[in-house]
């Protein structure tokens, strides 16, 4: 189901798996979201020469890092490109290192006790309404896109340690105040398992073989995004703020000026003040015979999705 999304999105890196262009989602503007402009990622810190050299290529200005000062001491700083404005945004409930504390303690006992019966799950839930309610985390995040809607910081990338919590976060509030419906935000949230599988796949086996895990599926939950993380932390938008709108504006503290050149920047100078009807779309699509086929595989994409999450949300308001 993702692999048709995932290859034009995908940036390419020997020493990251999961940076991404957020561009190409179609928004309820009408539009679609602009490629190249603003990117997603997993930690900076293993990259090679060459990839360096791919990233230069982006035209990189900003690189805003979510991680800890502690998961930066044990996984090392970003390799920045020359030019780029680096900018440091710790958001704690992301960092999962008490957790991989006790995976590495072998300790399996307390692995079962501490991570099983769905625990596991309900920690992550947890962790993702963190990023709502707890204030420091709140402010992490409204400031990250306050720097996204500024002039002169385009094209950015922002990452954590995997590319999928935190960052997974950060991009449903941006494609979600772009008007992107919510399934596709969902679905891009989900493509973090794609590019992590075969890194996850050999960790697991690694940590079984060597008796530090005795039961892998512990380690799921942690590992594996899960449409029910995501959906927490709208769910507590909404309910806190009454609409997710009001929640950016509100709780991020983002004034509605700025919404607008967020959307002018990733979105054209033509955007509508408001979401594009139906009937507007469908006479766009008409008029505009590629589009409409393009419309069709979307749509039958989305539903298939729609049929397998049984997770529809609200556009913003």
């Amino acid at each position: 189901m993702t692999a048709y999304w995932a290859p034009s999105r995908h940036v390419a890196l020997d020493g990251a798996v999961n940076v991404r262009d957020i561009g190409g989602y179609r928004s309820s503007y009408g539009l679609q979201v602009t490629r190249g402009r603003l990117f997603r990622g997993d930690a900076l810190s293993q990259l090679t020469g060459p990839d360096v050299e791919r990233l230069d290529r982006l035209g990189l200005r900003t690189v805003i890092d979510f991680r800890t000062p502690g998961e930066i001491l044990l996984a090392g700083a970003d390799r920045l490109l020359f030019g780029v404005e680096f900018v440091s945004l710790p958001v704690g409930g992301g960092d999962l290192g008490s957790i991989y504390e006790l995976i590495a303690s072998g300790d399996h006992d307390r692995q079962r006790h501490e991570l099983g019966d769905g625990r596991a799950a309900s920690l992550m839930v947890a962790i993702n309404r963190g990023f709502v309610t707890d204030t420091r985390q709140r402010e992490a995040f409204g400031a990250a896109l306050r720097l996204v809607c500024s002039t002169g910081r385009l094209p950015l990338l922002y990452h954590c340690s995997g590319g999928k919590d935190r960052t997974g976060w950060m991009t449903a509030i941006v494609l979600t105040a772009l008007g992107v419906p919510r399934e596709l935000v969902l679905r891009d949230y989900l493509l973090s398992n794609d590019f992590h599988r075969t890194e996850y796949q050999k960790l697991r086996y690694d940590l079984v073989k060597t008796g530090i895990v005795a039961d892998p599926e512990l380690l799921r939950p942690i590992m594996e995004q899960s449409a029910t993380y995501l959906g927490a932390a709208f769910e507590e938008a909404e309910r806190r703020y009454s609409s997710f709108g009001r929640f950016v504006t509100d709780g991020l503290e983002i004034r509605d000026a700025m919404l607008g050149e967020l959307r002018r920047a990733l979105l054209g100078d033509l955007v509508p003040p408001e979401p594009v009807s139906l009937t507007a779309r469908l006479a766009l699509a008409a008029a505009r015979p590629q589009a409409a086929q393009d419309d069709i595989g979307d749509q039958h994409e989305e539903q298939a999705q729609r049929d397998r999450d049984r997770y529809v949300g609200q556009p913003l308001r």
